[in-house]
């Protein structure tokens, strides 16, 4: 531990990348509130909704040791998916926000899936809390070296910089382009000596400052993870097993994408809203957990754990994972998962729709394979009970 954490200091202390550190630690034992103070504040009427509107996101803190117990208390023992899953392939994910923004109150609890796409509708709903699930644990493990990167970091191009092991370059200023900031990333020389101090601050981060529960495997996992970024950086790209090839988009051109208006709002898109994200992982607020849409635990689990403390989904972002389980053995147990979960009435799934037989969503926009959607989670339930999931299209055909 002694080496470990003097080579953590060190970097803390010289590299400009982590001036964040020493104050987050601080900023963290000083003031971080335990759920059981903050989750009083939300029971003080029984108007649960309502209340939790009132609540400002920011007053939700969550202590590191909790963060682990959540984490623990809420996943279930992973089950497979043949992909890995560093980044997506939604290029049409920005198409909601305008009506992600319009159409549903700030607050609530932000449930979704996948990795870092939910950072962006995160930055925008700005949720109360948020509880990422995947099937896959290496999701999990992806989302917690995100956290420990994202809380190093003191702007949007020091987490790049850090992402990627790249040394950060003074000549960055906080009002360049997200463009040109991915020119100047994507232009440094990768450095394999700050990737395997990177390392391991990450893992003394996650094991001694957070005591997480984490095994060999795990960490093993945690440095693939990293090191894919490190060798692949920008040009990363979503990756399949078995499949047929496609022509996947790279990461640089995810970041760049926009929303219907031709406008950029990733959470990299803007200090504004990367620091909201960074304060979200600040305040432990975004808990990662292991979970199949149809399993027996994980939903459930954290349906009951939003019950317990007054708290309703206002956002469940489901990506196409709908797909995977219409019409199998799954369906009706992911239906009832989804139902246990107290919602808002203005809840709303944000879905992927991909035209996989071939059908093309009237919302499609031209150059984009995938479609995204937001739909009432109310009315899900609605044609559930009248019968009138009949194929997948009468899932994500619907009209509101």
């Amino acid at each position: 531990m002694g080496r470990r954490r003097s080579l953590v200091v060190d970097r803390i202390m010289t590299d400009p990348n982590n001036r964040g550190r020493l104050f987050r630690r601080c900023y963290g034992t000083g003031l971080a509130i335990g759920l059981g103070v903050v989750f009083a504040l939300v029971r003080w009427s029984p108007e649960s909704d309502s209340v939790e509107r009132r609540v400002a996101p920011a007053q939700v803190r969550i202590s590191q040791a909790e963060f682990g117990d959540i984490i623990d208390r809420l996943s279930e023992p992973e089950g497979y998916f043949d992909t890995d899953n560093f980044i997506t392939n939604e290029t049409s994910y920005q198409h909601v926000i305008g009506k992600l923004t319009r159409d549903v109150d700030r607050g609530g609890v932000y449930f979704g899936v996948g990795p870092d796409q939910n950072f962006t509708y995160i930055a925008h709903q700005q949720p109360t809390l948020a509880i990422i699930t995947d099937i896959r644990r290496q999701n999990m493990l992806l989302h917690l070296l995100f956290k420990v990167l994202m809380e190093e970091s003191v702007d949007r191009y020091s987490f790049l910089s850090l992402l990627f092991s790249r040394r950060r370059q003074v000549s960055w200023e906080s009002d360049q382009t997200l463009r040109s900031t991915l020119e100047l990333v994507r232009s440094i020389p990768p450095d394999e000596a700050l990737l395997q101090t990177n390392i391991a601050m990450v893992e003394e981060t996650l094991l001694e400052e957070y005591e997480l529960n984490l095994t060999d495997e795990d960490l093993e996992q945690i440095r693939y993870v990293y090191r894919t970024f490190f060798d692949e950086s920008l040009s990363l790209t979503f990756s399949t097993l078995g499949r047929p090839s496609s022509r996947y988009p790279t990461l640089e051109q995810l970041i760049l994408e926009t929303d219907l208006d031709g406008e950029r709002q990733s959470y990299l898109s803007s200090e504004e809203l990367f620091s909201r994200v960074k304060r979200f992982q600040e305040e432990n607020r975004l808990i990662p957990i292991v979970g199949d849409f149809a399993g027996p635990v994980a939903l459930r689990a954290a349906a009951g754990f939003l019950k317990e403390r007054g708290l309703s989904v206002s956002v469940f972002y489901a990506s196409n994972v709908e797909f995977y389980l219409f019409n199998r053995p799954g369906w009706q147990d992911y239906v009832d998962n989804v139902r246990s979960f107290p919602v808002r009435d203005d809840a709303v799934f944000i879905r992927s729709y991909f035209p996989t037989f071939g059908r093309p969503h009237p919302l499609n926009v031209r150059g984009h394979r995938s479609t995204s959607l937001i739909q009432p989670i109310r009315g899900f339930f609605d044609d559930a009970d009248a019968g009138r999931h009949i194929s997948y299209w009468d899932v994500v055909g619907r009209n509101n």
